[in-house]
């Protein structure tokens, strides 16, 4: 039974986010399983350099300037979901056109097209993830933050450790339906939250800033977030780009259990960081967020240096202990430590920090 004191947490809206992360990660899923299908289909390989290194820039850049834009459109006329509809709207209308376009392909060449609409559906997808996820200060007291972004975590890395069921269901559907799918979910999603929230977003946001938290204290500064999204980057970097690959070199015949066993990490960290939230809500963020940098560290340092694969999964455990933390307690530390007319910003600078490791190490070990 919920204590009184997180009834105060606003369910409905904390619900309505992770059903539109659970959207997000399902496209980016089906994203991952058809885009080199596709750009075998249409004779565009060539392309898989340059899609890779722009989907890298994309994701580091496009939250941050999400984030200012809707930052100076609160500031400037009041309204605050602006950014987040435009991208909403135009990510479910790309991957409407992207089905089209798969579904006419046999008739007409497209292959000049589609690897454009891959950018556009890209830079759409980023646009409103800064803004909604900046929204949870407006969902809990600053305090119980980390038990929103528990929940959070529970159903994004949950939803990445069952990807080969993800990625059955996509296979099933094919091509065309995958990309409908994918619209209406987005769509979906984002009006429900949009309609949930819109509401108890403004009111929640003109108290806040009538309040701002750091104005009698020094806000944390630009580099502190950088320093703390790479350090979650690096964290989702080892677990998901480099120990597959990394346990496929090093033990040639552990090669089929590979993706297996970033999957299960990944569904311990879920289960984990959820069941952590209420205790890191009563920590200390600054300091669960340092010791989740020994423990990242230490993590990493094994890994590389192991050369027995049982010491590696112990290795990777760690990093995913780490990695648990620095999640759960991240985003509430960036938050509480940042005026209100800027959060948004600044979760976006965390966001896109913290993809910037995942990023190199994708195009280092294509």
């Amino acid at each position: 039974m919920l204590t009184e004191k997180t009834n105060s947490l606003k369910w409905r809206e904390v619900y309505s986010l992770a059903a539109l992360n659970a959207a997000v990660v399902i496209s980016w899923i089906a994203y991952h399983e058809y885009q080199p299908i596709l750009m075998e289909n249409l004779g565009i390989t060539h392309l898989l350099d340059f899609l890779i290194i722009a989907k890298a820039i994309i994701l580091v850049t496009i939250p941050p300037i999400a984030g200012w834009l809707s930052d100076k459109i609160l500031k400037k006329n009041g309204k605050y979901l602006i950014i987040f509809t435009v991208g909403i709207g135009a990510t479910a209308m790309v991957f409407m056109v992207v089905a089209t376009l798969v579904g006419t392909a046999h008739i007409m060449d497209v292959s000049s097209i589609v690897p454009f609409m891959i950018v556009i559906w890209l830079i759409s997808m980023n646009l409103f993830i800064s803004p909604a996820n900046s929204m949870i200060e407006a969902f809990a007291p600053v305090q119980k933050l980390p038990i929103v972004v528990g929940v959070l975590f529970l159903v994004t890395e949950l939803l990445y450790a069952l990807e080969p069921v993800v990625v059955a269901l996509v296979t099933f559907f094919g091509d065309t339906l995958t990309f409908v799918v994918g619209g209406i979910l987005i769509s979906v999603t984002g009006f429900i939250f949009h309609r949930v929230s819109r509401d108890e977003v403004m009111q929640r946001k003109s108290e806040l800033i009538e309040n701002d938290r750091v104005e009698k204290q020094t806000p944390i500064s630009y580099l502190a977030i950088v320093v703390v999204g790479l350090f979650l980057g690096l964290g989702k970097a080892f677990l998901v780009e480099f120990l597959p690959e990394h346990f496929a070199t090093r033990f040639p015949g552990f090669t089929e259990y590979e993706g297996y066993i970033s999957f299960a990490i990944l569904g311990l960290c879920a289960f984990s960081g959820f069941l952590i939230s209420k205790r890191i809500a009563k920590s200390d963020l600054k300091n669960v967020i340092i010791s989740s940098f020994v423990v990242l560290a230490i993590g990493v340092a094994a890994l590389i240096f192991s050369s027995n694969p049982y010491l590696t999964i112990v290795a990777a455990l760690i990093i995913g202990a780490g990695f648990t933390m620095a999640n759960i307690s991240g985003l509430p530390y960036v938050i509480k430590n940042l005026s209100v007319r800027h959060v948004t910003y600044g979760v976006g600078i965390y966001i896109g920090a913290s993809e910037i490791l995942t990023g190199l190490f994708e195009y280092m070990l294509r």
